[in-house]
């Protein structure tokens, strides 16, 4: 669980246009000048992130790197997975007790920064040397309120062995989805009891917004404030994996709520639709396995439309109610565009989103194998959505946990659709 070993003293918010040209100001001082604080009496400020041990012990390198070159700062760090980061966070809100520097998922941007609780950051880090189009979805109405660390889109990852093996064709830009059905149904049978060719994609809703941008539409409304589909294309959506799920050919329910780590790093999944940067964290698993993991991408309605963009893996945002604004910038700067820090961090939260990034990260077989995938993809990326509305968090777990009762038979897909757009309303128009 997330800890709370400190608390912001003072309340007050910097927000808009003075915030910005507080710091900005604050900024112009330069690195000889610095932050306040000494090697006797430090300045501290807060650091908080989602991910696992490995991605922990690697950050707090990065930390400690930070501070034997900025004596005057200290870090204090902590970490949580994604569930409990998030949960932790919403509950602190409230309070305005947030950490000084935090990782932040796009999906949430607005949440947080659309209630003023984001410093905004034009003037006060360095954006000239981010990757084209990422600052893009740091916006919110216009305004830079965070900054990306890492990209990826969407893609297909699946064990090259197996499909090789068992006679089923390599996925290629452009086909449908059911030919991975096909796949799917072709893969299961031969690999016997306890695996799977692929999982149901039908419960999350990233993959419905995949689905619907391949038929030119979107989750929610331009302006945030709607869902932007029908409650009968939601029904369709869900029934796309339906007969492979009566049949057996996915996992159940009933055994997929009880797994603690992926169905590709346990040995029991052929593919997966996923986010691109898992590539790293699940590759060299999958070998030890015996097995080879590929990245390909996804199926599509139209060949020609794959549905993809460039999005955040994360992002990194400050508090507006920091006290320690510059160093909290000075930390961020470090963390993006430091070569040392960067070929510490490596591709663990993804391809760097910075030029800086790409030139000092080491890239193992794994990390390019992603640089190489986004290559080929790159002439089906198309402009990112906006910034989700501050419901989607709560939105998303409603998605998922109403789509298992269908997969339980406790709901139809019409019965269960009529309750999501009830939800989904209800916690939309309480954000507006």
């Amino acid at each position: 669980m997330i800890s709370h070993p400190y608390r912001l003293r003072r309340r007050s918010l910097l927000t808009g246009a003075s915030a910005a040209a507080v710091l900005a100001a604050a900024a112009a001082c330069g690195d000889d000048d610095g932050p306040a604080g000494t090697a006797d009496d430090p300045i501290e400020i807060s650091f908080e992130w989602w991910g696992d041990e490995t991605r922990a012990g690697l950050t707090n390198d990065v930390i400690a790197l930070f501070e034997s070159k900025n004596e005057g700062i200290k870090v204090k760090a902590n970490f949580a997975d994604f569930p409990t980061y998030w949960e932790g966070l919403s509950g602190r809100m409230a309070s305005r007790d947030l950490p000084d520097v935090f990782q932040m998922d796009y999906s949430r941007l607005r949440q947080f920064g659309g209630s003023g609780m984001l410093l905004p950051l034009e003037g006060v880090v360095k954006t000239d040397d981010f990757r084209e189009g990422f600052l893009e979805t740091a916006k919110l109405d216009g305004t830079l309120v965070a900054v990306p660390a890492a990209g990826n889109t969407l893609g297909l990852l699946y064990r090259a062995d197996w499909f090789e093996a068992n006679g089923v064709p390599t996925p290629v830009a452009g086909y449908s989805w059911d030919d991975y059905k096909s796949a799917i149904s072709t893969l299961t049978p031969a690999l016997g009891e306890g695996k799977w060719g692929g999982g149901d994609w039908a419960g999350q809703y990233h993959f419905m917004e995949l689905w619907l941008r391949q038929q030119g539409g979107s989750f929610y409304t331009e302006d945030g404030k709607a869902l932007n589909f029908t409650q009968e294309q939601l029904v369709e959506f869900w029934g796309t994996s339906a007969d492979l799920y009566a049949d057996g050919l996915v996992p159940p329910v009933e055994t997929t709520i009880e797994w603690t780590e992926d169905g590709l790093v346990q040995d029991v999944l052929g593919s997966e639709i996923g986010w691109d940067n898992f590539m790293p964290g699940f590759a060299p698993t999958v070998a030890e396995n015996g097995g080879t993991l590929a990245l390909a991408a996804p199926p599509s309605l139209d060949p020609a439309n794959l549905g993809l963009y460039l999005k955040p893996s994360m992002q990194l945002v400050i508090s507006a109610a920091t006290e320690q604004p510059e160093a909290a910038a000075k930390f961020i700067d470090f963390f993006l565009g430091d070569p040392e820090a960067i070929a510490i961090l490596g591709t663990n939260r993804g391809i760097p989103a910075t030029n800086t990034g790409l030139e000092n990260v080491e890239l193992d077989e794994y990390a390019q194998a992603v640089l190489d995938y986004e290559a080929s993809v790159s002439q089906y990326l198309t402009t990112p959505p906006p910034a989700p509305p501050a419901a989607t968090g709560a939105i998303e777990v409603k998605f998922g946990e109403i789509y298992q009762q269908v997969q339980y038979a406790e709901m139809t897909g019409a019965e269960a659709a009529d309750l999501f757009f009830t939800e989904a309303e209800t916690l939309l128009a309480s954000e507006q």
